[in-house]
């Protein structure tokens, strides 16, 4: 008597299948220079954006926010949680690259 062994049947008509087939065959055919791009475009579009976000424009943010807090005490209206506000935004916008290299240091990096 000979005993059949269960099929094993894979459903070959799934989108799940469909994908991860594209995604072993991407996998296989991968040549090596798909791994060796730069990241040069990103880093300087980054530094680009850091540049100008704490450049001339966040300095006549800041000072145009110290001119309303200036207007707000004149007539009154300053709270403390606005003045605390405004001058925490500034040390957080200039002081941002002292903070990510002072936590860069104190891991090792």
């Amino acid at each position: 008597m000979i005993s059949e062994f269960p099929r094993c049947v894979i459903p070959t008509n799934t989108p799940t299948f469909r994908v991860g087939a594209i995604a072993a065959a991407l996998l296989l055919f991968a040549g090596e220079a798909l791994a060796q791009g730069t990241l040069q475009p990103v880093q300087s579009t980054l530094q680009t954006l850091v540049q100008a976000l704490t450049g001339p424009i966040a300095t006549s943010l800041a000072i145009l926010a110290v001119i309303a807090c200036g207007f707000l005490a004149f007539t009154g209206r300053l709270t403390w949680g606005i003045a605390g506000s405004v001058i925490f935004g500034i040390v957080l916008v200039f002081g941002s690259a002292q903070i990510v290299q002072f936590f860069q240091s104190a891991v090792g990096r």
